[in-house]
């Protein structure tokens, strides 16, 4: 039974991954994450530097645990303020996303300009960054038809774009007990396509909305509703999501990604380091057979 489930997963994958290349469907490239609350400045530039402190965001992910091909995707990421420029930020990221024989490598430098707005500490961030993007199949890759010319190209295939992005992101910190953000941005704003062996994929543009809320319940419980919106404009992917943070030093929180799965969160932090983990109950069709 063991081995009739990754003979099936190693067919799933493979079907994806051709789909993916040499066909007309085209799902979304971006990486999927279940901690999105943590995570504003790797999809939105606008973010970069402006909560005023250094932050590095180090992320892994598995999918499908158990299946041997399985998606594993990891994410570092950093931004802080300019030092000399108080209303400019700058910061990187770093992502790895394999799926079966696919890679993919994205890495992007972001900068933001810093808009102070009202009295109340908000701040506009507009944002830019540029980087790049790697795609590549693995050479062990294997097909059904020894005759596919189209399929054989693709073993050991590679290329590589370029990757724009651009992000408007409001900040507003904890004060008189609330606070909130909001961001909108795009990314691979750039028209691409690449050339794996005889296939050429295309870079679809993605957008995103992200948007949170702070809310201090009382001293020691703060409520951080958000809710993360991506779509290639093929495709629609919502999250929402709801933490509990005691004495900003343990959370608690659910997720919901619509038509996909319910996620719970949980982690603590301790002289200024967060530690957390997430666990994605899948709400689709797969099962172990």
């Amino acid at each position: 039974m063991r081995k009739h489930k990754i003979l099936t997963m190693k067919r799933v994958l493979s079907v994806i991954v051709m789909l993916f290349l040499v066909t007309k469907i085209y799902a979304q490239q971006d990486p999927q994450f279940s901690q999105n609350m943590f995570l504003t400045a790797p999809v939105n530039p606008g973010a970069a530097g402006i909560k005023g402190m250094h932050c590095v965001d180090l992320v892994a992910r598995q999918q499908w645990t158990g299946f041997e091909g399985k998606p594993e995707t990891g994410l570092l990421s950093y931004n802080a303020p300019v030092s000399a420029f108080s209303n400019f930020g700058f910061g990187g990221v770093l992502t790895y996303d394999r799926l079966g024989p696919m890679e993919n490598v994205f890495f992007k430098l972001n900068g933001a300009y810093h808009i102070n707005i009202g009295s109340n500490g908000g701040k506009l961030g507009i944002g830019l960054d540029l980087g790049m993007i790697q795609k590549a199949i693995n050479k062990d890759l294997k097909w059904a038809d020894p005759a596919d010319l189209l399929a054989a190209s693709l073993a050991g295939a590679s290329d590589m774009a370029f990757d724009v992005g651009f992000g408007l992101f409001y900040y507003k910190p904890i004060k008189s007990g609330n606070g909130l953000y909001f961001g909108v941005s795009g990314q691979k704003l750039l028209p691409q396509e690449l050339t794996l062996g005889m296939a050429n994929p295309k870079i679809r543009q993605h957008a995103y909305i992200t948007t949170g809320y702070v809310h201090r319940a009382s001293k020691e419980i703060v409520l951080k509703p958000n809710m993360l919106v991506k779509t290639d404009l093929t495709s629609t992917q919502i999250d929402v999501n709801l933490s509990a943070f005691y004495k900003e030093s343990i959370w608690l929180g659910g997720s919901y990604r619509v038509q996909d799965a319910i996620v719970a969160n949980v982690g603590f932090k301790t002289k200024g380091v967060k530690i957390g983990f997430a666990y994605d109950f899948t709400t689709q069709g797969l099962a172990n057979p």
